[in-house]
Protein backbone atom coordinates (compact mmCIF):
# COMPACT_ATOMS: atom_id res chain seq x y z
CA UNK A 1 0.00 0.00 0.00
CA UNK A 2 2.89 2.24 0.83
CA UNK A 3 4.85 1.88 -2.13
CA UNK A 4 1.56 2.26 -4.13
CA UNK A 5 0.84 5.70 -2.72
CA UNK A 6 4.64 6.55 -3.15
CA UNK A 7 4.39 5.94 -6.77
CA UNK A 8 0.72 7.37 -7.38
CA UNK A 9 2.49 10.64 -6.05
CA UNK A 10 5.48 9.94 -8.05
CA UNK A 11 3.31 9.98 -11.10
CA UNK A 12 1.07 13.03 -10.62
CA UNK A 13 4.12 15.21 -10.71
CA UNK A 14 6.17 12.99 -13.62
CA UNK A 15 9.21 13.17 -10.84
CA UNK A 16 10.59 10.03 -13.05
CA UNK A 17 9.06 10.83 -16.64
CA UNK A 18 9.01 14.71 -16.38
CA UNK A 19 9.25 16.64 -20.00
CA UNK A 20 9.58 20.65 -19.94
CA UNK A 21 10.18 22.85 -22.96
CA UNK A 22 11.44 26.26 -22.00
CA UNK A 23 11.73 29.00 -25.16
CA UNK A 24 13.33 32.10 -24.16
CA UNK A 25 13.03 35.45 -26.27
CA UNK A 26 14.10 39.25 -25.95
CA UNK A 27 15.90 41.66 -27.74
CA UNK A 28 19.44 41.58 -28.14
CA UNK A 29 21.25 42.44 -24.90
CA UNK A 30 18.46 41.51 -22.54
CA UNK A 31 20.29 38.57 -21.51
CA UNK A 32 18.64 35.19 -23.23
CA UNK A 33 22.02 33.63 -23.57
CA UNK A 34 22.90 34.10 -19.73
CA UNK A 35 19.70 32.70 -18.98
CA UNK A 36 19.97 29.65 -20.96
CA UNK A 37 23.13 28.75 -19.11
CA UNK A 38 21.74 28.69 -16.04
CA UNK A 39 19.02 26.37 -16.88
CA UNK A 40 21.76 24.61 -18.05
CA UNK A 41 23.79 24.33 -15.16
CA UNK A 42 23.67 22.02 -11.68
CA UNK A 43 21.71 23.91 -8.83
CA UNK A 44 24.14 23.93 -6.76
CA UNK A 45 26.61 26.49 -9.31
CA UNK A 46 23.38 29.10 -9.67
CA UNK A 47 24.48 31.73 -7.46
CA UNK A 48 21.27 33.68 -6.41
CA UNK A 49 19.44 35.65 -3.39
CA UNK A 50 16.50 33.51 -2.47
CA UNK A 51 16.20 33.15 1.25
CA UNK A 52 17.04 30.39 3.11
CA UNK A 53 17.30 31.29 6.37
CA UNK A 54 15.45 30.32 9.88
CA UNK A 55 13.64 33.50 10.39
CA UNK A 56 11.80 34.91 7.19
CA UNK A 57 11.41 38.48 7.81
CA UNK A 58 7.78 38.21 5.75
CA UNK A 59 5.54 36.19 3.56
CA UNK A 60 8.00 36.89 0.61
CA UNK A 61 11.12 35.43 1.79
CA UNK A 62 8.70 32.21 3.30
CA UNK A 63 7.80 31.46 -0.78
CA UNK A 64 11.31 31.88 -1.40
CA UNK A 65 12.40 29.34 1.20
CA UNK A 66 9.74 26.78 0.03
CA UNK A 67 10.72 27.27 -3.87
CA UNK A 68 14.60 26.80 -2.92
CA UNK A 69 14.37 23.89 -0.50
CA UNK A 70 12.08 22.17 -3.33
CA UNK A 71 14.24 23.11 -6.06
CA UNK A 72 17.62 21.61 -4.43
CA UNK A 73 15.59 17.96 -4.74
CA UNK A 74 13.51 18.03 -7.85
CA UNK A 75 16.27 20.14 -10.07
CA UNK A 76 17.70 18.67 -13.75
CA UNK A 77 19.95 20.33 -16.12
CA UNK A 78 18.21 21.79 -18.98
CA UNK A 79 19.34 20.75 -22.58
CA UNK A 80 20.40 24.17 -24.42
CA UNK A 81 20.01 24.30 -28.04
CA UNK A 82 20.92 27.53 -29.69
CA UNK A 83 18.30 28.30 -32.33
CA UNK A 84 21.33 30.45 -34.33
CA UNK A 85 23.72 27.49 -33.90
CA UNK A 86 20.61 25.35 -35.75
CA UNK A 87 20.94 28.30 -38.52
CA UNK A 88 24.42 27.26 -38.39
CA UNK A 89 23.75 23.42 -39.34
CA UNK A 90 21.36 24.34 -41.89
CA UNK A 91 24.03 26.89 -43.57
CA UNK A 92 26.75 24.29 -43.10
CA UNK A 93 24.82 21.01 -44.67
CA UNK A 94 24.29 23.34 -47.68
CA UNK A 95 26.28 23.30 -51.09
CA UNK A 96 29.50 24.96 -50.83
CA UNK A 97 28.14 26.74 -54.09
CA UNK A 98 25.16 28.20 -52.33
CA UNK A 99 26.91 29.01 -48.96
CA UNK A 100 29.62 31.18 -51.48
CA UNK A 101 26.84 32.84 -52.85
CA UNK A 102 25.16 33.87 -50.18
CA UNK A 103 28.11 35.18 -48.50
CA UNK A 104 29.21 37.22 -51.48
CA UNK A 105 25.98 38.62 -51.54
CA UNK A 106 26.90 40.11 -47.78
CA UNK A 107 30.21 41.52 -49.09
CA UNK A 108 32.17 38.42 -47.09
CA UNK A 109 35.68 38.35 -48.34
CA UNK A 110 36.58 35.11 -50.68
CA UNK A 111 39.15 34.38 -47.46
CA UNK A 112 36.49 34.56 -44.85
CA UNK A 113 34.47 32.11 -47.23
CA UNK A 114 36.94 29.80 -47.41
CA UNK A 115 37.25 29.52 -43.51
CA UNK A 116 33.66 29.19 -43.55
CA UNK A 117 33.65 26.60 -45.75
CA UNK A 118 36.36 24.41 -44.28
CA UNK A 119 34.07 23.95 -40.90
CA UNK A 120 31.85 21.70 -43.63
CA UNK A 121 34.27 19.37 -42.64
CA UNK A 122 33.89 16.49 -40.28
CA UNK A 123 30.20 17.62 -39.90
CA UNK A 124 28.46 14.63 -38.91
CA UNK A 125 24.85 14.71 -37.69
CA UNK A 126 23.80 12.21 -34.96
CA UNK A 127 21.89 9.45 -36.77
CA UNK A 128 19.22 7.01 -34.92
CA UNK A 129 22.17 4.67 -33.64
CA UNK A 130 23.65 7.50 -32.10
CA UNK A 131 23.84 7.07 -28.39
CA UNK A 132 21.83 10.12 -26.41
CA UNK A 133 24.97 11.42 -25.04
CA UNK A 134 26.45 11.74 -28.35
CA UNK A 135 23.66 13.09 -29.91
CA UNK A 136 23.44 15.86 -26.78
CA UNK A 137 27.41 16.71 -27.08
CA UNK A 138 26.79 16.80 -31.28
CA UNK A 139 23.67 19.82 -30.90
CA UNK A 140 25.50 21.48 -27.58
CA UNK A 141 29.12 21.23 -28.57
CA UNK A 142 30.14 20.11 -31.73
CA UNK A 143 27.66 22.25 -33.26
CA UNK A 144 27.78 25.47 -31.06
CA UNK A 145 31.70 25.55 -31.88
CA UNK A 146 30.90 25.81 -35.49
CA UNK A 147 28.43 27.77 -34.81
CA UNK A 148 31.12 30.23 -33.31
CA UNK A 149 33.76 30.17 -35.46
CA UNK A 150 31.46 31.28 -37.69
CA UNK A 151 31.11 34.18 -35.64
CA UNK A 152 34.71 34.95 -35.11
CA UNK A 153 35.23 34.79 -39.13
CA UNK A 154 32.14 36.70 -39.60
CA UNK A 155 33.17 39.91 -36.78
CA UNK A 156 30.42 42.55 -36.83
CA UNK A 157 28.90 41.61 -40.19
CA UNK A 158 27.43 38.37 -38.17
CA UNK A 159 24.45 39.55 -36.77
CA UNK A 160 23.24 41.04 -40.36
CA UNK A 161 24.32 38.02 -41.93
CA UNK A 162 22.39 35.52 -39.87
CA UNK A 163 19.61 37.64 -39.87
CA UNK A 164 19.26 37.32 -43.77
CA UNK A 165 20.12 33.41 -43.38
CA UNK A 166 17.43 33.11 -41.14
CA UNK A 167 14.57 35.27 -43.35
CA UNK A 168 15.66 32.65 -46.24
CA UNK A 169 15.23 29.69 -44.32
CA UNK A 170 12.04 30.80 -43.08
CA UNK A 171 11.30 31.69 -47.00
CA UNK A 172 11.94 28.59 -48.64
CA UNK A 173 13.60 26.28 -46.18
CA UNK A 174 17.25 26.61 -48.04
CA UNK A 175 19.46 29.45 -47.25
CA UNK A 176 19.71 30.74 -50.99
CA UNK A 177 19.44 34.72 -51.41
CA UNK A 178 16.52 34.62 -54.47
CA UNK A 179 14.46 31.57 -53.35
CA UNK A 180 11.15 30.74 -54.61
CA UNK A 181 8.82 31.65 -51.76
CA UNK A 182 7.00 28.52 -50.29
CA UNK A 183 4.77 29.17 -47.60
CA UNK A 184 5.24 25.94 -45.79
CA UNK A 185 8.66 26.68 -44.79
CA UNK A 186 8.55 29.29 -42.40
CA UNK A 187 8.47 27.11 -39.52
CA UNK A 188 11.63 25.57 -41.10
CA UNK A 189 13.91 26.60 -38.32
CA UNK A 190 11.48 25.13 -35.81
CA UNK A 191 10.65 21.87 -37.22
CA UNK A 192 14.74 21.17 -36.98
CA UNK A 193 14.95 22.01 -33.57
CA UNK A 194 11.68 20.27 -32.65
CA UNK A 195 13.30 16.73 -34.50
CA UNK A 196 16.13 17.40 -32.49
CA UNK A 197 13.98 17.37 -29.14
CA UNK A 198 11.99 14.46 -29.99
CA UNK A 199 15.57 12.34 -30.53
CA UNK A 200 16.64 13.64 -27.61
CA UNK A 201 13.08 12.72 -26.35
CA UNK A 202 13.14 9.24 -27.54
CA UNK A 203 16.73 8.47 -26.35
CA UNK A 204 16.52 9.97 -23.27
CA UNK A 205 13.12 6.90 -22.91
CA UNK A 206 15.47 4.34 -24.28
CA UNK A 207 18.74 4.76 -22.43
CA UNK A 208 17.85 6.65 -19.21
CA UNK A 209 16.68 5.73 -15.72
CA UNK A 210 15.98 9.11 -14.98
CA UNK A 211 13.90 9.69 -18.22
CA UNK A 212 13.27 13.66 -17.36
CA UNK A 213 14.17 15.66 -20.48
CA UNK A 214 14.06 19.51 -19.99
CA UNK A 215 15.25 21.21 -23.04
CA UNK A 216 15.42 25.64 -23.39
CA UNK A 217 15.85 26.70 -26.31
CA UNK A 218 17.87 30.17 -27.24
CA UNK A 219 16.23 31.49 -28.39
CA UNK A 220 13.17 32.31 -30.08
CA UNK A 221 12.76 35.51 -32.52
CA UNK A 222 10.25 35.60 -34.93
CA UNK A 223 6.15 34.69 -33.61
CA UNK A 224 5.22 31.89 -35.96
CA UNK A 225 8.37 29.94 -34.23
CA UNK A 226 7.07 30.51 -30.64
CA UNK A 227 3.37 29.54 -31.59
CA UNK A 228 4.22 26.29 -33.24
CA UNK A 229 5.99 25.23 -30.11
CA UNK A 230 3.09 26.46 -28.41
CA UNK A 231 0.32 24.22 -30.27
CA UNK A 232 2.38 21.58 -30.04
CA UNK A 233 3.70 21.03 -26.51
CA UNK A 234 1.45 21.56 -23.63
CA UNK A 235 4.84 21.71 -21.46
CA UNK A 236 6.12 24.49 -23.76
CA UNK A 237 7.01 27.79 -22.20
CA UNK A 238 8.02 31.18 -23.86
CA UNK A 239 9.81 33.22 -21.73
CA UNK A 240 10.53 36.75 -21.95
CA UNK A 241 14.17 38.08 -20.77
CA UNK A 242 13.69 41.90 -20.60
CA UNK A 243 15.66 44.64 -18.94
CA UNK A 244 15.01 48.65 -19.33
CA UNK A 245 16.32 49.79 -22.44
CA UNK A 246 19.51 51.82 -20.84
CA UNK A 247 20.53 48.52 -19.50
CA UNK A 248 20.61 46.63 -22.62
CA UNK A 249 22.38 49.31 -24.76
CA UNK A 250 25.06 49.47 -21.88
CA UNK A 251 25.72 46.03 -22.23
CA UNK A 252 25.92 46.39 -26.03
CA UNK A 253 28.24 49.12 -25.76
CA UNK A 254 30.77 47.20 -23.53
CA UNK A 255 31.06 44.41 -25.79
CA UNK A 256 31.97 47.07 -28.90
CA UNK A 257 28.91 47.88 -30.51
CA UNK A 258 28.40 51.73 -32.06
CA UNK A 259 25.03 53.49 -31.44
CA UNK A 260 24.65 53.10 -34.96
CA UNK A 261 25.03 49.38 -34.58
CA UNK A 262 22.76 49.07 -32.00
CA UNK A 263 19.71 51.42 -33.94
CA UNK A 264 20.33 48.72 -37.16
CA UNK A 265 19.68 46.07 -34.59
CA UNK A 266 16.40 47.46 -33.14
CA UNK A 267 15.57 47.98 -36.19
CA UNK A 268 15.90 44.64 -37.30
CA UNK A 269 14.24 43.15 -34.27
CA UNK A 270 11.78 45.42 -33.59
CA UNK A 271 9.87 47.85 -36.14
CA UNK A 272 7.65 50.94 -35.14
CA UNK A 273 5.36 49.90 -37.78
CA UNK A 274 2.48 47.65 -37.75
CA UNK A 275 2.82 44.39 -39.05
CA UNK A 276 1.62 43.78 -42.33
CA UNK A 277 0.50 40.12 -41.95
CA UNK A 278 -0.77 39.73 -45.83
CA UNK A 279 2.79 40.84 -46.97
CA UNK A 280 4.87 37.28 -47.02
CA UNK A 281 7.96 39.30 -45.41
CA UNK A 282 5.71 39.47 -42.05
CA UNK A 283 6.37 35.56 -41.64
CA UNK A 284 10.24 35.33 -42.48
CA UNK A 285 11.84 38.38 -40.25
CA UNK A 286 12.69 38.59 -37.00
CA UNK A 287 9.97 40.26 -34.67
CA UNK A 288 10.77 40.52 -31.00
CA UNK A 289 7.60 42.86 -30.11
CA UNK A 290 5.57 40.22 -31.05
CA UNK A 291 7.25 37.36 -29.61
CA UNK A 292 7.17 39.21 -25.96
CA UNK A 293 3.44 40.13 -26.68
CA UNK A 294 2.72 36.20 -27.05
CA UNK A 295 4.94 35.15 -23.90
CA UNK A 296 3.80 33.24 -20.46
CA UNK A 297 6.56 34.32 -18.34
CA UNK A 298 8.40 37.61 -18.04
CA UNK A 299 11.58 37.87 -16.20
CA UNK A 300 13.60 40.63 -15.56
CA UNK A 301 17.03 41.04 -15.82
CA UNK A 302 18.51 44.64 -15.02
CA UNK A 303 22.26 45.60 -14.71
CA UNK A 304 23.57 45.78 -11.22
CA UNK A 305 26.54 48.15 -9.35
CA UNK A 306 28.32 44.91 -8.59
CA UNK A 307 29.34 41.96 -9.89
CA UNK A 308 29.06 40.18 -6.59
CA UNK A 309 25.11 40.57 -7.32
CA UNK A 310 25.33 40.30 -10.78
CA UNK A 311 22.49 38.19 -12.41
CA UNK A 312 20.64 37.17 -8.98
CA UNK A 313 17.38 38.70 -9.51
CA UNK A 314 17.47 36.70 -12.87
CA UNK A 315 18.47 33.24 -11.08
CA UNK A 316 15.87 34.35 -8.45
CA UNK A 317 13.14 33.97 -11.02
CA UNK A 318 14.19 31.00 -13.20
CA UNK A 319 14.59 29.17 -10.12
CA UNK A 320 10.86 29.64 -9.07
CA UNK A 321 9.63 29.29 -12.44
CA UNK A 322 11.15 26.04 -13.37
CA UNK A 323 9.99 25.06 -9.54
CA UNK A 324 6.48 25.43 -10.02
CA UNK A 325 6.87 24.03 -13.95
CA UNK A 326 7.77 20.48 -11.82
CA UNK A 327 5.62 21.19 -9.07
CA UNK A 328 2.59 23.30 -9.24
CA UNK A 329 0.66 25.34 -6.51
CA UNK A 330 3.58 24.79 -4.56
CA UNK A 331 3.41 28.87 -3.61
CA UNK A 332 0.71 31.41 -4.85
CA UNK A 333 1.41 33.79 -6.97
CA UNK A 334 2.25 37.26 -6.36
CA UNK A 335 -0.11 40.59 -5.77
CA UNK A 336 1.78 42.37 -9.23
CA UNK A 337 0.98 38.88 -11.31
CA UNK A 338 -2.06 38.42 -9.53
CA UNK A 339 -3.33 42.08 -10.85
CA UNK A 340 -1.46 41.42 -14.67
CA UNK A 341 -3.34 38.17 -14.55
CA UNK A 342 -6.44 40.39 -14.20
CA UNK A 343 -5.93 42.90 -16.78
CA UNK A 344 -4.86 40.26 -19.25
CA UNK A 345 -8.09 38.52 -18.95
CA UNK A 346 -9.98 41.94 -19.46
CA UNK A 347 -8.28 42.22 -23.16
CA UNK A 348 -10.18 39.61 -24.32
CA UNK A 349 -13.12 41.30 -24.23
CA UNK A 350 -11.91 43.87 -26.35
CA UNK A 351 -13.38 43.83 -29.88
CA UNK A 352 -10.68 45.65 -31.46
CA UNK A 353 -9.19 43.89 -34.67
CA UNK A 354 -5.91 45.41 -34.78
CA UNK A 355 -4.44 44.61 -31.21
CA UNK A 356 -6.16 43.79 -27.50
CA UNK A 357 -5.20 45.64 -24.70
CA UNK A 358 -6.05 45.04 -20.70
CA UNK A 359 -5.70 47.10 -17.81
CA UNK A 360 -6.35 47.20 -14.15
CA UNK A 361 -6.18 50.25 -11.75
CA UNK A 362 -5.86 49.07 -7.96
CA UNK A 363 -5.39 51.52 -4.35
CA UNK A 364 -1.44 51.48 -3.25
CA UNK A 365 -2.91 47.84 -1.44
CA UNK A 366 -3.25 45.97 -4.80
CA UNK A 367 -7.11 45.94 -4.09
CA UNK A 368 -8.53 46.31 -7.47
CA UNK A 369 -10.63 49.41 -8.05
CA UNK A 370 -11.57 49.40 -11.81
CA UNK A 371 -10.56 46.94 -15.59
CA UNK A 372 -10.76 48.20 -18.99
CA UNK A 373 -10.10 47.10 -22.53
CA UNK A 374 -10.05 48.86 -25.45
CA UNK A 375 -13.27 49.08 -27.19
CA UNK A 376 -15.55 51.17 -28.48
CA UNK A 377 -17.44 52.96 -26.17
CA UNK A 378 -20.77 51.76 -23.86
CA UNK A 379 -23.80 50.95 -26.65
CA UNK A 380 -21.89 51.00 -29.86
CA UNK A 381 -20.62 47.69 -31.86
CA UNK A 382 -17.48 46.76 -31.61
CA UNK A 383 -15.45 46.31 -34.68
CA UNK A 384 -14.78 42.47 -34.32
CA UNK A 385 -18.46 42.61 -34.39
CA UNK A 386 -19.77 44.89 -38.19
CA UNK A 387 -19.42 43.93 -41.32
CA UNK A 388 -17.96 45.45 -44.80
CA UNK A 389 -21.28 43.96 -46.38
CA UNK A 390 -23.49 45.12 -43.87
CA UNK A 391 -22.16 48.20 -44.06
CA UNK A 392 -22.90 48.95 -48.12
CA UNK A 393 -25.83 46.82 -48.24
CA UNK A 394 -27.81 48.87 -45.79
CA UNK A 395 -28.24 45.83 -43.29
CA UNK A 396 -27.55 46.02 -39.44
CA UNK A 397 -27.58 49.81 -39.35
CA UNK A 398 -27.47 50.50 -35.83
CA UNK A 399 -23.78 48.88 -36.25
CA UNK A 400 -22.65 51.89 -38.05
CA UNK A 401 -22.24 55.86 -37.94
CA UNK A 402 -24.36 58.25 -39.60
CA UNK A 403 -20.56 59.39 -41.63
CA UNK A 404 -20.09 55.70 -42.31
CA UNK A 405 -24.13 55.33 -43.63
CA UNK A 406 -24.13 59.13 -45.49
CA UNK A 407 -20.79 60.52 -47.01
CA UNK A 408 -21.10 58.99 -50.90
CA UNK A 409 -17.65 59.52 -51.33
CA UNK A 410 -16.54 56.94 -48.29
CA UNK A 411 -19.52 54.24 -48.74
CA UNK A 412 -17.83 54.72 -52.68
CA UNK A 413 -14.74 54.10 -51.05
CA UNK A 414 -15.76 50.94 -49.02
CA UNK A 415 -17.72 49.71 -51.79
CA UNK A 416 -14.55 49.44 -53.79
CA UNK A 417 -11.85 48.00 -50.88
CA UNK A 418 -14.68 45.35 -50.22
CA UNK A 419 -14.20 43.50 -53.27
CA UNK A 420 -10.96 42.04 -52.87
CA UNK A 421 -12.50 41.09 -49.32
CA UNK A 422 -15.90 39.64 -50.81
CA UNK A 423 -14.75 35.86 -51.89
CA UNK A 424 -13.42 35.58 -47.85
CA UNK A 425 -17.07 36.19 -46.77
CA UNK A 426 -18.36 33.74 -49.48
CA UNK A 427 -15.70 30.55 -49.15
CA UNK A 428 -14.74 31.00 -45.74
CA UNK A 429 -17.97 32.34 -43.85
CA UNK A 430 -15.19 34.66 -41.82
CA UNK A 431 -17.13 37.68 -40.76
CA UNK A 432 -15.81 40.98 -43.23
CA UNK A 433 -15.22 43.23 -40.04
CA UNK A 434 -12.95 46.73 -40.66
CA UNK A 435 -11.26 48.72 -39.03
CA UNK A 436 -12.42 52.48 -39.45
CA UNK A 437 -9.63 54.15 -38.22
CA UNK A 438 -7.44 52.25 -41.27
CA UNK A 439 -9.96 52.65 -43.97
CA UNK A 440 -10.06 56.39 -43.17
CA UNK A 441 -6.67 57.17 -43.57
CA UNK A 442 -6.27 55.37 -46.66
CA UNK A 443 -9.46 57.31 -48.32
CA UNK A 444 -8.04 60.45 -46.54
CA UNK A 445 -4.27 59.46 -47.54
CA UNK A 446 -3.66 60.58 -44.08
CA UNK A 447 -2.32 59.01 -40.97
CA UNK A 448 -4.19 60.04 -37.94
CA UNK A 449 -4.40 58.37 -34.94
CA UNK A 450 -7.56 60.65 -33.72
CA UNK A 451 -9.84 58.24 -35.86
CA UNK A 452 -9.84 55.49 -33.87
CA UNK A 453 -13.39 54.24 -32.56
CA UNK A 454 -11.72 52.64 -29.40
CA UNK A 455 -11.56 53.66 -25.86
CA UNK A 456 -7.65 52.80 -25.01
CA UNK A 457 -7.84 50.05 -22.03
CA UNK A 458 -6.19 52.64 -19.23
CA UNK A 459 -8.67 55.49 -20.46
CA UNK A 460 -11.55 52.95 -19.88
CA UNK A 461 -10.24 52.07 -16.62
CA UNK A 462 -10.23 55.60 -15.40
CA UNK A 463 -14.00 56.30 -16.82
CA UNK A 464 -15.56 53.32 -14.86
CA UNK A 465 -13.97 55.07 -11.75
CA UNK A 466 -15.67 58.12 -12.08
CA UNK A 467 -19.01 56.20 -13.50
CA UNK A 468 -19.40 54.46 -10.96
CA UNK A 469 -18.81 56.96 -7.81
CA UNK A 470 -15.43 58.48 -8.32
CA UNK A 471 -13.40 55.97 -6.27
CA UNK A 472 -10.08 57.80 -5.08
CA UNK A 473 -7.25 56.66 -6.70
CA UNK A 474 -3.98 58.68 -6.11
CA UNK A 475 -1.23 56.70 -4.92
CA UNK A 476 -2.60 53.38 -6.65
CA UNK A 477 -1.14 51.54 -9.51
CA UNK A 478 -2.23 51.08 -13.03
CA UNK A 479 -1.34 47.82 -14.67
CA UNK A 480 -1.19 47.49 -18.46
CA UNK A 481 -0.95 44.88 -20.84
CA UNK A 482 0.70 47.03 -23.05
CA UNK A 483 2.27 50.89 -21.81
CA UNK A 484 0.32 54.17 -21.89
CA UNK A 485 0.71 55.95 -24.97
CA UNK A 486 0.82 59.81 -24.20
CA UNK A 487 -3.04 60.31 -23.74
CA UNK A 488 -3.30 57.77 -20.96
CA UNK A 489 -0.06 58.51 -19.70
CA UNK A 490 -1.44 62.28 -18.94
CA UNK A 491 -4.75 60.61 -17.17
CA UNK A 492 -2.91 58.07 -14.89
CA UNK A 493 -0.50 61.03 -14.04
CA UNK A 494 -3.08 63.72 -13.18
CA UNK A 495 -5.27 60.82 -11.39
CA UNK A 496 -2.05 60.49 -9.35
CA UNK A 497 -1.38 57.23 -10.46
CA UNK A 498 2.18 56.18 -8.33
CA UNK A 499 3.69 53.05 -10.16
CA UNK A 500 2.78 51.61 -13.71
CA UNK A 501 3.12 48.26 -14.30
CA UNK A 502 3.68 47.37 -18.20
CA UNK A 503 4.97 44.68 -20.49
CA UNK A 504 4.78 45.69 -24.00
CA UNK A 505 6.81 48.85 -24.23
CA UNK A 506 4.50 51.87 -26.72
CA UNK A 507 6.65 53.11 -29.33
CA UNK A 508 5.81 56.68 -28.40
CA UNK A 509 7.44 59.45 -26.03
CA UNK A 510 5.55 58.52 -23.23
CA UNK A 511 7.71 57.03 -20.55
CA UNK A 512 10.46 59.75 -21.46
CA UNK A 513 8.16 62.93 -21.85
CA UNK A 514 4.96 63.05 -20.47
CA UNK A 515 5.37 60.64 -17.17
CA UNK A 516 8.63 62.61 -15.99
CA UNK A 517 9.74 66.05 -15.46
CA UNK A 518 7.24 67.15 -12.73
CA UNK A 519 7.49 66.20 -9.06
CA UNK A 520 4.76 63.32 -8.88
CA UNK A 521 6.62 61.19 -11.81
CA UNK A 522 4.44 57.35 -11.10
CA UNK A 523 7.28 54.72 -11.60
CA UNK A 524 7.32 52.80 -14.82
CA UNK A 525 8.01 48.72 -13.69
CA UNK A 526 8.40 46.10 -16.30
CA UNK A 527 6.35 43.29 -15.19
CA UNK A 528 7.99 39.98 -14.38
CA UNK A 529 5.83 36.98 -13.41
CA UNK A 530 3.60 34.44 -15.30
CA UNK A 531 0.51 35.65 -17.26
CA UNK A 532 -2.36 33.74 -19.04
CA UNK A 533 -2.35 29.72 -19.45
CA UNK A 534 1.06 29.55 -17.46
CA UNK A 535 -0.64 31.55 -14.26
CA UNK A 536 -2.96 28.86 -13.85
CA UNK A 537 -0.39 25.92 -15.27
CA UNK A 538 2.06 27.31 -12.34
CA UNK A 539 -0.22 28.20 -9.49
CA UNK A 540 -2.79 25.55 -9.60
CA UNK A 541 -2.13 22.69 -7.46
CA UNK A 542 -2.62 19.24 -8.82
CA UNK A 543 -3.94 17.80 -5.80
CA UNK A 544 -4.69 20.08 -2.18
CA UNK A 545 -1.51 19.92 -0.35
CA UNK A 546 -3.18 18.81 2.61
CA UNK A 547 -3.60 15.38 0.93
CA UNK A 548 -0.44 15.29 -0.65
CA UNK A 549 1.44 15.37 2.50
CA UNK A 550 -0.72 12.99 3.84
CA UNK A 551 -0.47 10.27 1.18
CA UNK A 552 3.13 10.73 1.54
CA UNK A 553 2.79 10.29 5.12
CA UNK A 554 1.66 6.87 4.82
CA UNK A 555 3.70 5.88 2.11
CA UNK A 556 6.89 6.04 4.60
Amino acid sequence: MSSYLKTAISSIYSEKDDFIIIGLTGRTGSGCTTAAKKLSSDINKIRHSLFDGDNPANNEQRKQKIIIKRARKIWKRFIHIQASSIITLILLKSESKEIEELLKSQSIDEEKIKKILNEKIDLNEPTKETTLDETIKFYTETIVEKHQKIKEILGKKFIKAYQEIGKNIRNSGGISTIPPQKSQEFTKISESIDGIIKEIRRKSKKEQEDKRTYIVIDAIRNQFEATYFQDRYSSFYLIAITCSEEDRRKRLTAIGYSDEEVNRIDADEHSEDPIAFDKPDAYMKQDIASCLQRADIYIHNPNVPNTASEHFELSNQLITFVTLMVHPGLITPSAIERCMQIAYTAKLNSGCISRQVGAAITDNSYSIKAIGWNDAPEGQVPCNLRNRSDLISGRDQPAFSDYEKGNADFRDYMITSTREYQTIWENTGRNLSFCFKSEYNKFTDKNNQVHTRALHAEENAFLQLAKNGGTPIKGGKLFTTASPCELCSKKAYQLGISEIYFIDPYPGIATKHTLTGGSNNPKLILFKGAIGRAFHNLYTPKLPYKDELATLAKSR
